[in-house]
């Protein structure tokens, strides 16, 4: 029976590989599409005139370089969202520490000392 599943599992591995391959082969293809694309629209200016090989190399390279710019933005901004995110819902992670557990009750317990006694929190 464990042969099976593992059988099963190497093949199921296998498999994922090869569409990963094929996934990328893929990917491949539309980039260079995508760039031999750009460097055709790029050859001529926009007012009509041929660009020389060096300046289009030059325009997309700077184009490249202003979207590694914007990608590492968004990756800055995902990031600072998650930890903003995280620290909004502080409260409601669990917590694999049984330490951090009883500390958190305890502190409830401290806070609700605190309040007046015909008032109570539930959580």
């Amino acid at each position: 029976m464990t042969s099976f599943r593992q059988d099963k599992f190497d093949k199921f591995q296998k498999d994922v590989l090869e569409r990963l391959s094929e996934t990328n082969k893929l990917l491949e293809k539309i980039c260079a599409i995508l760039v031999s694309d750009q460097l055709l629209q790029e050859c001529v200016s926009p007012s009509g005139e041929a660009r020389t090989s060096e300046e289009c190399a030059e325009i997309i390279n700077e184009s490249f370089c202003a979207g590694m710019c914007l990608s590492e933005e968004l990756n800055s901004h995902a990031q600072n969202f998650s930890y903003q995110k995280s620290e909004f819902f502080i409260g409601m992670e669990e917590d694999d520490d049984e330490d951090s557990v009883e500390d958190t009750e305890s502190n409830q317990k401290d806070d609700d000392e605190d309040l007046p006694p015909s008032f109570s929190m539930v959580f």
